[in-house]
């Protein structure tokens, strides 16, 4: 009997080890599962991969999908309930996700899905329903925030998060700006309308001495971070008639017209390496890397394209303004002014907002965008939200804008 225990519990531990060891390694779940709230009945396509969840939510002809960060140690089943709300037009949702605040009201006509910004005019009871619940969301806050200037910026402090840097060029620097800081980075003695071949790396960013007169051999490299600024003297001058190909894998590349040279700059802006010339030709991207001639580069700007150039999986033939990707989701602005979500798995697009914008940043599933004279950000839990106010964005949005979240 005594070894009979022993054996049972052998094995016991045994499945226990097996069970921890998969769980610990387990890299994805794909499950379907149903919740009846009330009469009527929900399904649900859960899908963990890439440390990120993706659902599909579906019931009759209304259809809901969105998307959160790993923070459940890989859980199955995560939604346990589904609040319901009926507008004239449509069915609302709030899918209830135990100890998580990540997720919003969604809602659904004619096969379709829009975002709480949407309909958020209509869901005022039913916000009211959800805190009376206890329930929350950051989007659904009315607060007024805090005003704060400098020289002709306007910062509503209280809608930028803590971990957010943001530079707005101002033709002799920038405008350094974070939730408690408005600093002024001075760089250059005249004014450059056309900041022309700045860029970020990581958390910082590299900016040629405009003011010098025929090649820059002067880097400015300026931690987003701190502010704190270092002059870097590359040995190889870059000419004043150069352009940037594209930034892949966190290194920038960069065309001299005059030289006819490609340059890759790395490191954070340390370093500087000639990757093509006359003899050689140029490095073209193109979801991976290949040779062209290098008089194609001084003939036309070339850009390298990326997978956010690649948009048949979105809109077919739809012109598309902008395009991001993050991981299986896609964020796009259409040529009608409409932005949205959109994710490969659950093959579901939700209409987040609509609004004209330039300079479309994809940041942590956060959107940074300028709209005529404005800063936004827009997120699911979240909402859209107006960050700041600068008359010169209206006329010049051209690399303008860089942000750092971290």
């Amino acid at each position: 009997m005594k070894k009979l225990i022993k054996l049972l519990l052998a094995i016991f531990i045994l499945i226990l080890l097996f069970e921890t060891i998969t769980y610990m390694f387990k890299k994805s779940h794909d499950i379907n599962y149903e919740l009846k709230p009330k009469d009527r009945e929900y399904k649900i396509h859960e899908v963990y991969k890439d440390k990120n969840y993706y659902f599909k939510i579906s019931s009759e002809s209304y259809k809901y999908s969105f998307e959160i960060n790993d923070k459940f140690s890989k859980s199955k089943k995560l939604i346990t309930d589904i609040k319901e709300f009926t507008t004239k037009d449509s069915l609302c949702i709030y899918p209830v996700i135990k100890d998580s605040n990540d997720t919003n009201i969604l809602c659904s006509k004619n096969n379709s899905t829009y975002s709480y910004n949407q309909y958020k005019e209509q869901l005022k009871d039913f916000v009211k329903e959800l805190k009376k619940d206890g329930y929350s969301s950051p989007s659904w806050k009315e607060e007024e925030s805090t005003r704060k200037k400098i020289d002709s910026v306007t910062v509503y402090e209280n809608n930028i998060n803590e971990d957010t840097h943001i530079f707005i060029y101002k033709y002799d620097g920038f405008y350094s700006i974070s939730k408690d800081s408005r600093e002024k980075i001075n760089l250059f003695k005249e004014d450059v309308y056309n900041n022309s071949l700045g860029f970020k790396l990581n958390k910082y960013y590299i900016i040629p001495n405009y003011d010098q007169k025929h090649d820059y051999t002067e880097i400015y490299r300026i931690n987003m971070t701190n502010n704190k600024v270092k002059t870097i003297t590359y040995k190889t001058p870059i000419s004043k008639d150069s352009y940037i190909n594209g930034i892949i894998d966190n290194e920038a590349y960069i065309f001299d017209k005059d030289e006819l040279k490609q340059y890759k700059i790395s490191k954070n802006g340390k370093k500087i390496k000639e990757v093509g010339n006359k003899d050689n030709g140029a490095l073209f991207y193109n979801l991976e890397f290949e040779t062209k001639n290098i008089y194609d580069f001084k003939e036309k700007d070339i850009t390298f394209k990326t997978v956010e150039d690649y948009i048949s999986k979105i809109e077919g033939n739809t012109t598309i303004n902008f395009i991001r990707k993050d991981n299986n989701s896609y964020y796009y602005q259409t040529k009608d002014n409409n932005v949205y979500y959109y994710n490969l798995d659950s093959s579901q697009k939700v209409l987040l907002f609509n609004k004209k914008i330039t300079d479309f940043i994809l940041i942590d599933k956060t959107i940074y965008f300028i709209s005529e004279d404005k800063l936004y950000s827009y997120n699911q839990s979240e909402g859209l939200k107006e960050l700041l106010v600068y008359s010169e964005l209206a006329f010049n949005t051209k690399n303008r804008l860089a942000i750092y979240k971290g």
